[in-house]
């Protein structure tokens, strides 16, 4: 039995295969377009950096101020298997805005361009966002300028009742700024600002006060624009809080002997009677009176000796009498002079300087004069004299140079060498 032979010509004539076959065509057509282009999806990427490119501006000396840390959102269109997070992230873009537009001073829109760093990628930009950024283009300056402090306090009031305020001091005590030229030549003065709650009491230090930049009509400096150089992060301002007294002044006496020391000076002042004065809070409670200074019993003489003290000298105080100097006397009698040789081969150095050597000349002597009780006077040797030499200041440089020395006496209660002296040193 013979198997017959199929003709694809008599399939073809005839009308009903024909269209059968058309319609499973189009099927299998429609199928596979409808698989492409199910397969076409959209995807956006957030925050991809802009880079600037500034080869105009940098030619010109310009600089970029404001807000240049700038980002876009790109959406693209592509194969789900081309855009996936699996094969295309944020680094796969190049985001420029271009500076060639720029040509002097002053703020410009700047175009932004997005693409792909491969671009045989079969994948389409549909948008991004934002397409230009403004941004000021400036000379770069810098200036220094004083740190000024602004307390604000209650009912301005910055010490308590009883007490005052000095000038507030600031660490550091100034500070430089960079910036935008046209910014920085609108800066009328940085400030330390600190906002009390209450009235102080005691000397108050206020850590990383914060600073604000000010212009000439008050309004604050853009930051954008301008910034501390210095990166100054911790600026301390301390407020000295005074306590108001009353209190008596007194004056320390420096090589008194011991005579003068058991046996208290009587003391005049000028002017007389207590003194109004601010004290620092720390010593108000624990002193009766008002340290002038010191007097050194080198500059005493017999007789009535006088000794003024300058009021803005006074340490740890400030006297609120409209008086400039207190003036304070005492009267040294019952003493005598005498002129004394003394030799100056046992002097004596203090605070020499490490690698220097020194020595004083043999045979080198002190004409002095010396006040005290006439007993002890008639007892003094050589012995009782003792010399030392403040050397602190000496360099290595060879020669002979005059320090003061001082001088004083051992064993005797009343008596004291008057003046001012030097002896000479050998830098060798």
């Amino acid at each position: 039995m013979s198997r017959k032979q199929i003709s694809i010509g008599k399939w073809l004539n005839n009308n009903k295969f024909v269209a059968v076959l058309s319609v499973l065509l189009a099927l299998v057509i429609w199928l596979v377009v409808a698989m492409q282009m199910s397969n076409q999806m959209q995807a956006t990427f957030n925050d991809i950096p802009v880079t600037f490119e500034t080869t105009m501006t940098d030619s010109l000396e310009l600089k970029m101020f404001g807000q240049t840390d700038v980002r876009v959102n790109v959406t693209v269109s592509g194969k789900r298997y081309e855009i996936s997070p699996a094969a295309l992230s944020s680094e796969d873009f190049i985001v420029t805005a271009s500076t060639a537009n720029v040509s002097s001073v002053g703020k410009y829109t700047l175009p932004i361009s997005v693409r792909l760093k491969d671009p045989n990628k079969d994948i389409e930009i549909v948008s991004f966002m934002p397409q230009s950024v403004d941004i000021n283009f400036d000379f770069n300056t810098s200036e220094i300028y004083p740190i000024e402090v602004q307390i604000s306090a209650p009912n301005d009031q910055i010490a308590a009742d009883g007490f005052i305020a000095d000038e507030p001091l600031v660490s550091p005590a100034q500070v430089s700024i960079t910036g935008a030229a046209s910014e920085i030549q609108s800066i009328s003065k940085v400030i330390a600002k600190i906002d009390l709650k209450e009235p102080l009491t005691q000397t108050t230090g206020f850590e990383k006060t914060p600073l604000v930049i000010v212009n000439a009509n008050g309004g604050t400096v853009r930051s954008t624009y301008v910034h501390e150089e210095d990166n100054i992060t911790d600026v301390t301002v301390t407020v000295r809080v005074l306590k108001l007294m009353q209190i008596r002044p007194t004056v320390q006496l420096k090589k008194c002997p011991n005579y003068f020391s058991e046996n208290r000076l009587s003391y005049s002042w000028t002017p007389s009677g207590l003194i109004n004065a601010a004290v620092e809070t720390g010593l108000s409670d624990s002193t009766e009176s008002l340290s002038l200074g010191s007097i050194d019993f080198s500059q005493v003489k017999p007789g009535v000796n006088t000794f003024e003290f300058a009021c803005s000298e006074i340490a740890n105080a400030r006297v609120l009498d409209d008086i400039d100097t207190i003036k304070v006397s005492f009267n040294i009698d019952g003493v005598q002079s005498r002129r004394f040789t003394i030799s100056t081969d046992n002097a004596t150095f203090a605070e020499l300087p490490e690698g220097i050597r020194a020595s004083i000349p043999d045979g080198g002597t002190l004409e002095l004069t010396v006040f005290g009780h006439a007993d002890e006077l008639d007892a003094l040797t050589q012995d009782n004299f003792s010399i030392t030499v403040d050397v602190s200041t000496l360099t290595d440089a060879a020669g002979t140079v005059d320090l003061p020395a001082a001088v004083s006496i051992n064993g005797m209660t009343s008596c004291w060498v008057f003046g001012n002296y030097t002896v000479p040193v050998v830098v060798s």
